[in-house]
């Protein structure tokens, strides 16, 4: 447990994947060379939540997990946020206990968030973030790109995988390894979508 509000740690994982594919579809179209994301809806996901061992033996034979993406957003009560970012560390570690290669996946709301949002990570970590959405206000982006400078400030990621396309003004310092979600496709996804690194001078 870290910080004040005893958030789960996670411990650092240097993997890095080459291709992904989402728990929906990994569950009913398993293609065992890749990575499993959670990047979809909070109902796709919440049977994880309530029966993870139903899921564990499954998600096992994949090459790993990214830890899963509970949504925070700006106007949830910080409790609700809090509560999020617990159940994803907490899951993370099980699947850890479990023997699974967990990349944490990240996630903010406010800057008030970054308090607790960060907690449970060990530095120098691969993570994952997500960019859905992010473009489409200028106050949403700015309030992303503040989040990504206090998180790989705290965290100090050794790469970050983006499940999006990358946000002007992302800072360069980072190897960036992108999951172009605007091309994806059901087959696609089932086959397992590749990933692409992308050279930032690092």
């Amino acid at each position: 447990m870290t910080g004040y509000y005893q958030i789960p740690k996670l411990k650092k994982e240097l993997s890095v994947p080459t291709s992904v594919i989402d728990f929906s579809t990994a569950m009913y179209h398993p293609s065992y060379a890749n990575w499993v994301h959670f990047y979809l809806d909070d109902y796709r996901i919440e049977r994880f939540w309530k029966q993870p061992e139903r899921y564990l033996a499954s998600l096992k034979k994949f090459r790993g997990v990214f830890s899963p993406d509970f949504s925070l957003y700006i106007d949830m009560p910080t409790s609700m946020k809090i509560w999020n970012v617990y159940r994803s560390r907490l899951l993370g570690q099980r699947m850890q206990y479990a023997g699974i290669h967990v990349i944490p996946t990240i996630s903010w709301a406010d800057a008030d968030s970054f308090k607790y949002c960060f907690d449970g990570i060990e530095k120098n970590s691969v993570v994952t973030i997500s960019t859905i959405g992010i473009q489409s206000q200028i106050t949403t982006q700015k309030l992303f790109l503040r989040g990504l400078k206090a998180m790989i400030d705290t965290i100090q990621p050794e790469k970050i995988i983006v499940y999006g396309n990358l946000v002007s003004g992302m800072p360069l310092n980072i190897p960036y390894i992108q999951i172009n979600s605007s091309t994806l496709s059901w087959k696609k996804q089932a086959d397992g979508v590749k990933l692409r690194e992308m050279n930032n001078g690092r």
